[in-house]
């Protein structure tokens, strides 16, 4: 009985492992998508309203997508906090912080701190420009991430089922 209980749970172990692997691949992919989201509602707002940075994200705070409005709100809490720190490094800074906890790859993350060379800096137009650029490059970034997800999304899984059941009858 002890037996089958270890195998039961070195199975469920090894699945759980393929498992999680994909599930990974998936968030990366929905957290860009949440990020070029972002990105678009940037873009208009400061093509059409021409709206201040701390405006937009703090409408960006009240987003429908639970990944931008934790983004932006951490942003914001940082910005209230700002300490003399300009808004490029807190950028940055609040994108690496919160890269894990909503899933996002780390060349998106290198891709999106991009946006604060200019972010504010420049007048609106210039300001547009490099923020399609990062749009575009971002979204190769998530096609590759959908790529990747498709090619070895269902291979995590089975390496992890196929393991957990050779490890087991090894040990049986």
């Amino acid at each position: 009985m002890l037996k089958l209980l270890g195998a039961v749970m070195i199975f469920g172990s090894c699945a759980a492992l393929g498992l999680s692997a994909r599930q990974q691949l998936r968030r990366r992919v929905a957290a860009a998508d949440a990020l070029l989201l972002a990105l678009t509602l940037i873009m208009s707002e400061i093509e059409c309203r021409r709206a201040t940075l701390p405006d937009i994200i703090a409408e960006l705070t009240e987003n429908e997508n639970e990944a931008v409005a934790r983004v932006f709100l951490a942003l914001q809490r940082r910005l209230r906090e700002q300490n003399g720190l300009s808004l490029g490094y807190l950028w940055c800074a609040n994108l690496r912080d919160m890269r894990e906890e909503i899933g996002l790859g780390n060349q998106e993350c290198e891709i999106l701190c991009q946006a604060s060379n200019f972010l504010g800096r420049y007048d609106a137009s210039e300001q547009l420009a490099g923020l399609r650029q990062i749009s575009r490059r971002l979204s190769t970034s998530r096609e590759v991430a959908a790529q990747e997800l498709t090619n070895k999304g269902n291979l995590y899984r089975t390496c992890g089922i196929a393991m957990g059941i050779l490890v087991v009858l090894v040990l049986i």
